[in-house]
């Protein structure tokens, strides 16, 4: 049995729910039961200008090639992608959280990307201050038509700060509700906490990836960036019963 309820997502249709239902191959009482949720494509060519905060984890668990190394690649990558009314602002944060860019044109590109060079690792992890500066930023060049949304890129390890998680939260649903939504990046592995980096990012009205090549940064920043940048559907639930 296959049921598709819409064909294609339209522009007033967000997303396209397609299920399938098929007899179970090791067991002949039961059914497997698929269901697949697609949204709708953002063409590059309809985007909408960004103006986007990169708030980079420079703490010493960052200090490697696959980490910080590969987080100032991948940066790289989005900055040559981005169009000249669009916006970057360059956030870090360790010990203390500083700011390194402010809100520049991505028409300076050679700007940009001397400020993503410089950045080097070292210190504490203070993710809540780092992201209060973040999201100051973001206000500061706010669009009203475009997408205003931070990005952070860490190893997920917030081990120091004075706030704790559920003020993060609290945080980012508020910002969430200003107008300023959040993309988590994940980077390197054994202290990666992929399960705070989406509660961040859900609560941000945004999404999470996990980038460990740059062909995956290239993905999700390049090559699916109208997914990564655009929200295309709020406060959606799917309930099966």
């Amino acid at each position: 049995f296959r049921y598709q309820p819409l064909t294609e997502a339209l522009d007033d249709v967000p997303f396209t729910v397609l299920t399938e239902v098929a007899p179970t191959p090791w067991n002949p009482n039961t059914v497997l039961l698929r269901v697949g949720v697609n949204g709708k494509v953002i063409e590059q060519d309809s985007v909408a200008p960004v103006n986007l905060v990169f708030l980079v984890d420079v703490s010493g668990s960052m200090r490697s090639h696959a980490r910080l190394g590969l987080v100032k690649k991948s940066l790289r990558i989005l900055v040559n992608d981005l169009n000249d009314d669009d916006t970057v602002s360059l956030v870090t944060y360790a010990g203390q959280s500083g700011v390194v860019l402010e809100p520049t044109s991505a028409g300076k590109k050679q700007k940009i990307l001397d400020a993503i060079d410089q950045l080097a690792a070292g210190g504490g992890t203070n993710g809540a201050s780092g992201i209060k500066t973040a999201y100051a930023l973001a206000h500061e060049n706010l669009l009203d038509n475009g997408v205003n949304r931070v990005l952070i890129a860490t190893d997920g390890d917030f081990n120091v700060g004075v706030t704790g998680h559920q003020e993060l939260m609290r945080i980012i649903e508020t910002e969430r509700e200003r107008g300023v939504s959040l993309t988590t990046l994940g980077f390197g592995s054994g202290n990666y906490n992929d399960h705070l980096m989406e509660q961040l990012a859900d609560k941000g009205n945004g999404n999470h990836a996990y980038i460990d090549t740059l062909h995956e940064a290239r993905k999700v920043l390049v090559e699916q960036r109208g997914a990564t940048f655009h929200t295309i559907a709020k406060d959606v639930k799917i309930q099966i019963e």
